[in-house]
């Protein structure tokens, strides 16, 4: 860190303690200690039953022992000492293992704070790791999004960021960045060029390979934040058409009740599913149809609420009943949704509405022509009761996604991430095209320092 005079001065590095597992009861609380005095520091409430001096202890060893506070046991405990070259944090590290319990864990963090360590939160350590380069800031996000994924394809793809897959592809970006500008300096030296210096062919070629790969990176956003922000899905059609039935199908539980008096469904109820790895937060909401009823109208109302933040839609019709106003109105208020879109779409058509005919157990009654010519395209053919059908709901449920996940691919996941890539992209394009002609080299030098700043920002979190 430089101060006003350019003179670079030393950052005073704090020993921390954070607690890193929920308060609440469980086999095992941990709190890590991470700073210069992070071994001392322990070594003063610690007796081990072998070691003596944490201080002198091997990094990555364990101890068991327990902590005393002025003498009286708070815990038993086993300690993981880490020097900084081995930490996470880039810090001299002790992981302290203790009962869980909220009780327990409170004490010993109590204990160390009272010695002097500074308590801070998992995002703290995070920052340290990110100060001493132990991360970069794609890193640091992975990190932070692997604690709340809800699917095991979600922590794959997040782990495969995290050690850097998404990283290196930024780096590329920005070594080709660095070869456009080597090359421009060298021939805005060269004797023989006016100001007037064209926009070379390799750098041409060089610009294109760029904005390609780019757009390779941001085909990847809607997959990548599909699995660290579940999609809403909201299952809509009137009343008696089996939503409830076929929420619990999904769920393969019996989490809605189901009975045949309409208007049962008063309130939303959602939960959270795994489709083929892809999260969905699914809403089975109230019955949509013209009633007096004031109850019933609320629950109308917040159903329409529902939709407006959902992603996609499982639109269900009655096989054993003729298509009707109500059906009609539902298919109007569907197309609104649709056109309406919304400012964080991620590309067009991320508002998928899925036509499904339920209780194909039955003898048809239902025509699905304008069904299909509305939504423009098939129906998917279900037995909720029995279960049956779901196959093909499931596949269009995530047939945009890519799913069949090849490892270490970089996947963008954030919103930061994929803004940051669109300037980019919109940069190099707009000046790709005015500096295909004959141009001055100072263009083409602003062009590559404004796309070094944003990928740097997309890769270290700052510009420089």
């Amino acid at each position: 860190m430089k101060n006003m005079n350019g003179v670079k001065e030393r950052v005073e590095r704090k020993t921390v303690a954070s607690i890193v597992t929920p308060l609440s009861e469980g086999g095992i609380g941990k709190i890590v200690v991470s700073g210069p005095d992070a071994l001392s520091l322990v070594n003063k409430v610690f007796k081990g039953k072998k070691t003596t001096d944490l201080c002198k202890a091997e990094s990555g060893k364990l101890h068991y022992g327990y902590i005393y506070e002025e003498g009286q046991r708070i815990d038993e405990v086993i300690l993981n000492t880490l020097g900084k070259q081995d930490s996470f944090t880039g810090e001299d590290v002790v992981e302290i293992n203790c009962h869980g319990g909220i009780r327990v864990v409170m004490r010993a963090y109590e204990c160390l704070e009272a010695l002097g360590a500074e308590g801070v939160t998992w995002d703290t350590l995070l920052l340290q790791s990110l100060e001493n380069g132990k991360l970069d800031f794609v890193q640091k996000e992975a990190v932070q999004e692997i604690v709340g994924a809800r699917t095991k394809l979600g922590v794959k793809v997040l782990l495969d960021q995290y050690a850097g897959a998404l990283s290196r592809a930024l780096q590329t970006g920005l070594d080709i960045i660095e070869g456009m500008r080597r090359s421009c300096h060298s021939v805005a030296r060269s004797k023989e060029t006016s100001l007037r210096i064209g926009f070379k062919g390799e750098d041409y070629a060089a610009a294109t390979a760029l904005t390609d790969g780019i757009e390779r990176l941001l085909a990847t956003a809607f997959f990548g934040m599909a699995l660290t922000t579940p999609q809403t899905l909201v299952i809509l059609g009137k009343p008696n058409v089996g939503k409830s039935t076929i929420m619990n199908a999904i769920l393969e539980e019996d989490r809605v009740l189901v009975h045949h008096e309409p208007g049962t469904t008063r309130d939303y109820v959602s939960e959270c599913i795994s489709v083929s790895g892809v999260p969905f937060e699914i809403v089975d909401t109230a019955g949509v149809r013209d009633t007096r009823d004031v109850i019933e109208s609320m629950s109308i109302e917040m159903t329409f609420e529902q939709l407006c933040r959902a992603r996609k839609v499982l639109v269900v019709f009655d096989n054993s009943r003729p298509f009707d106003r109500e059906d009609e109105g539902i298919l109007k208020a569907l197309d609104l949704w649709m056109t309406q879109g919304n400012a964080d779409d991620l590309q067009p058509g991320a508002r998928v509405a899925i036509p499904v005919v339920n209780k194909c157990d039955l003898p048809v009654r239902l025509d699905k022509t304008k069904i299909e010519s509305t939504l423009q395209q098939p129906v998917c053919n279900i037995s909720a009761l029995n279960r049956a059908g779901f196959d093909d709901v499931n596949r269009r449920l995530v047939q945009e996604f890519d799913v069949g996940y090849n490892p270490g691919r970089p996947v963008v996941f954030t919103s930061r991430q994929r803004h940051l890539l669109q300037d980019a992209c919109l940069l190099v394009k707009r000046e790709t095209d005015c500096l295909a002609g004959n141009d001055k080299s100072e263009r083409t030098l602003r062009m590559t320092e404004e796309l070094k700043v944003i990928l740097m920002k997309c890769l270290k979190g700052k510009s420089l």
